[in-house]
């Protein structure tokens, strides 16, 4: 069997969009590549099996993959997600506040005599004691999927290893080698 670069093409418009959400100014263009890395993601899956079914080795080997994809708990919620935002008005992602966490920088306890804000957006606290400012900053988050009137839970595990479901970019990365394994997997297994 020969080769085909369409799985591998789909599979870099995936990875394109991971860097673009890694470098997007604004949440729309990091909801709009999630999106598109969802739509891309699975098109590299279904161009795979489009080309390597053409064997009758495919059945048999495709097996554990087939299975994964539909009890891993990361690539379960991938198809999913794409599925939701393609077949129904369900949103997939929602905007997590920005915030301001105030800490001591010593100690448990923190003192503090006045907060302000300015007309800019700027603090001034004062306080007696050094204190710890963290500003956290809005962010795009996974929702829980619903699709055909099932919940998928935003994943916490991946191929039996937790992962952080806060974070969005290393969850596609995750799922960007998967594929990759997949496809570099079926071209040794396939193409002579």
């Amino acid at each position: 069997m020969q080769s085909s670069p369409a799985p591998k093409t789909q599979l870099d418009k995936a990875y394109s969009s991971i860097l673009a959400m890694e470098k997007a100014k604004t949440l729309d263009d990091f909801e709009e590549n999630w999106k598109n890395f969802l739509f891309q993601l699975e098109r590299c899956f279904n161009k795979a099996q489009a080309h390597y079914k053409k064997s009758p080795k495919w059945d048999s080997w495709w097996g554990k993959y087939k299975k994964l994809r539909t009890s891993d708990e990361l690539l379960s919620y991938l198809i999913k997600a794409r599925g939701a935002e393609e077949h129904s008005v369900e949103e997939i992602v929602k905007r997590h506040e920005s915030g301001i966490g105030i800490n001591a920088a010593k100690g448990n306890a923190v003192y503090i005599e006045s907060i302000t804000f300015d007309e800019l957006g700027n603090i001034n606290i004062k306080s007696p004691q050094d204190l710890k400012i963290t500003f956290i900053p809005e962010r795009m988050i996974l929702l829980p999927v619903s699709y055909y009137d099932r919940i998928y839970d935003v994943p916490k595990r991946h191929l039996g290893k937790d992962i952080d479901s806060n974070d969005v970019c290393s969850i596609a990365r995750l799922a960007h080698a998967f594929y990759s394994t997949f496809l570099l997997s079926a071209e040794q297994y396939f193409v002579k």
